[in-house]
């Protein structure tokens, strides 16, 4: 409707005014009280017909809105044709709604009036702030976000986007062409490529910033479509060069470790293993004078090879903790095996289970075997007596198995039991390496379990692991 239109108010106005889809608002510019509303604006509103004629604006308006500055408003809107003027009103029963109005000066039944038609805008207007607030996080994020066209330009670019590639300013990023900003053309084209393919891509590719520097930038994008039909890229790039660099550190130190482990194993195990065929072969041919240095020999000898046993197991627990490859692991056929093994190379120790070890499976890989292994070795070296016993029990609690191994030797110093299992600690008199019951924190601590020390009764030690069972 034009501006000051002349409106016939007989039964044309009012067919006219019943059956306009939005909501229509008649009010005296003057007193700024509502003369007439149609059934749309009633439903919007939840008022009764009669219930708003001659009501007050205020009457209307949602607290905070003054009605005064509201009506100079509106009436200024009805002077300026084609524009519109966002009210939140209330409804009966007071809850807020948006509302869009324009509004026309009239003539209806001779009498001046605002002809105003209300359109509900809440839910536009809830979407238009949750994208301001998104644009705003947008602007706002340390990550580089922006939008290009399939043609290789950029579209649009966030702060920190210009800032990752040291431009001066926005317009140099976007007149800069997506190929220029990486260091390899061909990254840039195998890219391309693979959106071609799928609507998601994310790639760790090395970059160029518009001053020549170079970084390594984890870049994903998707396609987008938009309503007019273009397809857009939009994309997030964050800068992971220190990432990218101790990356590389690791897998050199890795590759390191790797070397070392195959010396230690092989190298120097077959140097000791042969040093201790020779000691044995001079048992026999030395006189007595001699031996006390030959049992020297051997125990060190034997000493090394445990050790370097021992280091191997290490490096092995180091690798499976970084490659994180735990599955379920049968817990009896671990247990079994490695009483045998013990039983075997202590045949003056007893070494036994109490009671039936539950059949069931734990979260560990095949470094779990040390576990038990340095436990049943640590339960006899680290005895007082001639014939130690050793006791393997487990119980099944809940989603956890308890593993308890329990000696008769002379017990571990409370004070000390926090510090045994530290890398390196060993007691005056022990003969182990130090590294063993670091082994056994170590594994254990990742596989998600956890190992302490109790006495046992009447004397000696009980050492506690408590594992996971697997799903």
């Amino acid at each position: 409707m034009s501006n000051r239109a002349t409106t016939d108010a007989g039964s044309g106005y009012r067919a006219l005014f019943e059956h306009v889809s939005d909501g229509l608002l008649v009010f005296d510019p003057e007193t700024g009280t509502v003369r007439d509303a149609n059934g749309r604006f009633t439903s919007m509103s939840e008022f009764a017909h009669d219930d708003l004629v001659g009501r007050h604006v205020d009457d209307l308006l949602s607290d905070g809105w003054h009605p005064e500055a509201a009506m100079q408003e509106l009436v200024a809107t009805a002077r300026d044709d084609g524009t519109t003027v966002e009210w939140r009103l209330r409804r009966r029963n007071g809850e807020p709604f948006w509302a869009e109005l324009s509004a026309s000066l009239a003539d209806l039944g001779g009498e001046r009036c605002v002809l105003t038609t209300v359109r509900d805008v809440t839910e536009r207007k809830r979407r238009r702030d949750e994208l301001g607030r998104f644009e705003e996080l947008v602007e706002h994020v340390p990550t580089g976000i922006f939008r290009a066209r399939r043609d290789g330009t950029f579209v649009e670019a966030n702060p920190t986007m210009v800032d990752l590639f040291d431009a001066d300013a926005k317009v140099d990023l976007l007149s800069t062409p997506i190929a220029d900003v990486y260091a390899d053309a061909d990254d840039c084209r195998a890219f391309f490529d693979a959106l071609a393919e799928r609507d998601v891509a994310t790639e760790k590719v090395r970059l160029r910033t518009l001053t020549g520097d170079t970084f390594w930038g984890l870049v994903t994008v998707c396609r987008f479509e938009s309503a007019g039909g273009e397809t857009y890229l939009d994309g997030a790039i964050k800068d992971v060069t220190e990432t990218r660099e101790y990356q590389q550190v690791l897998e050199e130190q890795n590759e390191r470790l790797e070397l070392l482990n195959r010396l230690v194993r092989h190298d120097i195990r077959n140097d000791m293993q042969l040093v201790q065929g020779m000691a044995d072969l001079l048992d026999d041919l030395s006189d007595e004078g001699e031996q006390p240095h030959l049992e020297t020999i051997k125990t060190r000898t034997e000493h090394v090879i445990e050790l370097t046993d021992l280091m191997g197991e290490l490096m092995d627990a180091l690798v499976s903790e970084a490659d994180d490859n735990l599955e379920p692991t049968n817990l009896s056929f671990v247990l079994d095996r490695e009483i045998r093994e013990a039983s075997s190379s202590y045949p003056d120790a007893t070494i036994r289970t109490r009671g039936n070890v539950p059949l069931v499976e734990v979260t560990a890989n095949d470094m779990l075997r040390s576990v038990f292994r340095n436990l049943l070795n640590n339960a006899v070296q680290h005895h007082d007596g001639d014939e130690p016993t050793v006791e393997v029990s487990a119980e099944v609690t809940d989603d956890w198995v308890l593993v308890q191994v329990a000696d008769d030797g002379p017990g571990i110093d409370p004070n000390r039991r926090e510090t045994v299992f530290g890398k390196g600690k060993k007691g005056i008199d022990s003969e182990g390496t130090g590294l063993g019951l670091y082994l056994v924190y170590t594994l254990v601590d990742h596989y998600g379990g956890s190992v302490w020390i109790e006495d046992n009764e009447p004397r000696g030690s009980v050492f506690n692991v408590r594992l996971r069972l697997a799903d």
